[in-house]
């Protein structure tokens, strides 16, 4: 019964994070601007305000240095000692080269969950250890949203690509469009659900929502919702 009751839960609030994004979307299509938030501690830059304080599950692109040290020596003792001992080394050395080629390889790395604020130049992810990173609109050159499968993944000119995750990806979504592409974000196909929904009319999008509650079991695994 607790799974069940998990899953069902887990249902209801991504019906919930899915209407909020199209909600999101229809306030921004009719020429509105995000309602400001007011923060405490967190000091931002003149003329910035923030939009949209959450939390999300962060991931980097990158590859690892490869780097690894070997093992050696002198071994003293009789011929059967000093072979095994040789051996033992090689395979340390071979595991050791072997843990080195994985590392090289690009995956994502870093994964966890971060609180993070969403502002009018900016997204700020605070990672332990690190303190808040800034993620600035202006330097993103490859912009991915997938609400469809609760994630956005971010390129950019000087930094490794950047991926997000979670529950409110369909708002997050909506407005970094609206704050990295500025006048062409309806055109943005990763948010076309969206935008669809929310310009549809009333009887059409009341379908709409019937038909994604029918699909609610068969939406994909949100990152960081295990």
């Amino acid at each position: 019964m607790g799974k069940r009751k998990d899953a069902a839960e887990l249902a209801r609030r991504q019906r919930e994070e899915w209407q909020l994004g199209q909600d999101w979307a229809r306030w921004l299509i009719g020429g509105n601007q995000p309602q400001e938030l007011t923060l405490f501690g967190i000091v931002l830059e003149p003329g910035e305000v923030a939009y949209l304080q959450t939390s999300a599950h962060y991931s980097r692109l990158y590859a690892g240095s490869g780097a690894y040290s070997t093992s050696g020596g002198l071994f003293v003792g009789k011929p059967g000692m000093v072979l095994g001992l040789m051996a033992a080394n090689a395979a340390v050395n071979a595991s050791r080269k072997a843990a080195a080629k994985r590392n090289a390889q690009v995956f994502w790395r870093d994964q966890q969950t971060v609180p993070m604020i969403a502002t009018n130049y900016r997204l700020m992810c605070h990672l332990p250890g690190r303190g808040w990173l800034s993620f600035y609109y202006n330097a993103v050159q490859e912009f991915y949203p997938d609400p469809a499968n609760w994630t956005i993944t971010f390129g950019f000119q000087n930094a490794e690509p950047m991926r997000l995750g979670g529950l409110a990806i369909p708002t997050l979504s909506v407005l970094s469009a609206w704050c990295v592409l500025g006048d062409r974000w309806q055109q943005e196909p990763g948010i076309a659900p969206l935008i669809q929904a929310a310009t549809a009319p009333a009887v059409q999008a009341e379908e709409q929502q019937g038909q994604l509650e029918g699909r609610q079991k068969n939406l994909p695994r949100i990152p960081g919702q295990d």
